[in-house]
């Protein structure tokens, strides 16, 4: 016959019953987590619709920015960029053609020691060398010994390569970033001196000066690949004569900068006109910024009542109503503007659809109007008063970092989720408690089956004595 005890151990409910009752009064913890959850995706929510209307807002401000001249941009070109290239307008008012004729560019100034053999001691012969080195505006004093200790401490003569290479360490160490040196093995035992301005122009080249030693021999006895008087750039524009000392230039023409690539004495041309495809990409940046905040706004904020869906911010209110709100206000009028001048987006082919997308409603009004009257689409995304600019207003109403709505909104769902995290808390620390209670009770449920156990053995045995 089984005793209580044997079946209690058999099935084994102590541990199932515990967990059981844990999980049923889990129950409040598990619904503060999904509270927490959808808070939490609010939250990420409110972070996508922030970041969508703070690229909106930017959009906007880079087209207010004058310096971009987003409605009059410039682009420039060379007639041959093998002879000459430009660079990208940035500050030039106006579309312009300048003739270059390019008859020398701008060297490096490069001077050599004459060859002489690498193994030969005849420079150190003539004892130590200093001198003084200038190279643009930097001046340095230079001294290299013209003999050596050996190991065994005798003194000895430097050969010619070794002077020349100690030379040329000396010049890297102390103008790395305006000239460099090296001594070259020419062919065989025959080597040879080389230093080079690391900049182009007659200001940066290389000046020698109160040479003693060996270094005396060496410096009188080098030459020019290029002759000083050579050394600039010569060019000309439109008949003007320019010299300079780099082959990139930003100071002949204002707002212009070009790179001089070959000097073919031939005039070439260089051409500043108005950029209409970039333009018209500035337009279209500002309408697929708003509707990339317009799409990701309903996308977190609809309602679909057939399928039972909802958005994660739909029952915000403010958030939802803020691409209606711009749309309505992008349809506004610039007040003060002459008869026969465009004051609203439509009036140069930009319109909205009933979803709240903004489209290019006529390309070929649009076009002409950044062709012909640029300064009158500038005027509606720049002035004050424009329907951009108070587009512009509302949307940055939104994300101003101090006071704005959807920071105050950020800050509630903190807030939720501040309250949240204390309640899963406090449910764990009762979960604990519970759990430990019940195994207790269990535990002193275990010591009466263990005692009616025994019990139940006593009188088995009692009556096994009697023959029972």
């Amino acid at each position: 016959m089984s005793t209580i005890g044997n079946i209690f151990q058999q099935t084994n409910p102590y541990e199932k019953f515990v967990q059981q009752l844990v999980q049923l009064e889990s129950q409040t913890k598990v619904r503060y987590e999904i509270q927490k959850g959808i808070q939490n995706e609010k939250k990420t929510a409110i972070g996508a619709v922030s970041s969508a209307i703070s690229k909106f807002v930017s959009s906007i401000e880079e087209l207010q920015d004058p310096i971009n001249k987003p409605f009059h941009p410039l682009s420039a070109i060379s007639s041959n960029k093998d002879t000459v290239t430009v660079d990208p307008v940035s500050t030039l008012k106006r579309p312009a053609t300048f003739g270059i004729t390019i008859d020398r560019l701008a060297s490096n100034d490069i001077m050599l020691s004459q060859i002489m053999s690498g193994s030969s001691t005849n420079l150190a012969d003539l004892g130590d060398g200093t001198i003084d080195i200038t190279i643009g505006d930097k001046t340095e004093s230079i001294s290299v010994l013209a003999t050596y200790e050996d190991d065994d401490g005798i003194t000895q003569q430097k050969t010619n390569s070794q002077i020349l290479e100690d030379f040329s360490k000396n010049i890297d160490d102390l103008f790395g970033d305006e000239a460099r040196a090296n001594r070259f093995i020419v062919s065989g035992d025959d080597v040879q001196f080389s230093i080079q301005s690391l900049e182009t122009g007659f200001d940066n080249r290389i000046q020698f000066s109160g040479a003693t030693g060996f270094l005396s021999d060496v410096t009188a006895n080098s030459s020019r690949v290029t002759p000083e008087a050579e050394l600039n750039a010569l060019f000309t524009i439109d008949g003007v004569n320019f010299e300079r000392g780099q082959n990139q230039i930003d100071d002949a023409v204002e707002g212009l900068s070009f790179t001089l690539k070959n000097a073919t004495g031939e005039k070439e041309e260089l051409a500043v006109n108005r950029d209409l495809k970039k333009a018209r990409s500035n337009v279209d940046g500002f309408i697929s910024a708003f509707n990339e905040m317009n799409r990701t706004i309903r996308d977190r904020t609809f309602i679909d009542t057939e399928a039972d869906r909802r958005g994660p911010l739909q029952d915000n209110r403010s958030i939802r109503n803020l691409t209606l709100g711009l749309r309505q206000t992008g349809l506004l009028a610039v007040d003060g503007v002459n008869e026969g001048e465009a004051s609203r987006l439509s009036e140069i082919g930009i319109s909205f659809k009933n979803d709240g997308t903004m489209f290019v409603e006529d390309s070929d009004l649009l076009t002409e109007m950044l062709t012909e009257r640029p300064d009158e689409v500038a005027r509606l995304f720049t002035d004050e008063n424009s329907a951009v600019t108070l587009m512009r207003d509302e949307a940055d109403a939104f994300i101003n970092s101090e006071n704005g709505i959807l920071s105050t909104i950020e800050n509630g769902f903190d807030q939720k989720i501040e309250r949240l995290d204390n309640k899963i808390a406090a449910q764990e620390r009762f979960l604990t408690r519970f759990e430990q209670e019940q195994r207790e009770r269990f535990n002193q449920l275990q010591a009466i089956i263990d005692q009616g156990d025994a019990q139940f053995a006593q009188i088995m045995n009692f009556r096994n004595s009697l023959g029972f």
